[in-house]
């Protein structure tokens, strides 16, 4: 009885070559970008990447920066909530 092969993904373009990790690191990052992003913008779930950081949506062609491989980091999402929490905090005081 033949057994059941499991689907590589976009990394069985290597084979054996550059070993589990990495070929699985490659995967997810490739799976992550290509998948359906929210426009900041609009809200369609029409935003692709461009190039290098470079976002733009489908829909409003609202065209921005973010990560090389998501549109949020994890990063920039955590200035924005200091910049929000700064800003609350200065109209509370005002």
């Amino acid at each position: 009885m033949a057994e059941k092969k499991s689907t590589t993904g976009s990394a069985g373009r290597f084979g054996a070559r550059y070993g589990r990790v990495a070929r699985r690191r490659v995967s997810e990052i490739e799976s992550d970008t290509n998948a359906n992003h929210a426009c900041p913008e609009c809200g369609a779930e029409k935003v692709s990447r461009k190039g290098t950081g470079i976002w733009q949506c489908g829909k409003c062609d609202y065209k921005f920066a973010g990560g090389a491989y998501r549109p949020e980091t994890p990063g920039g999402e955590s200035v924005q909530r200091s910049i929000r929490t700064a800003l609350s905090e200065e109209e509370n005081e005002a």
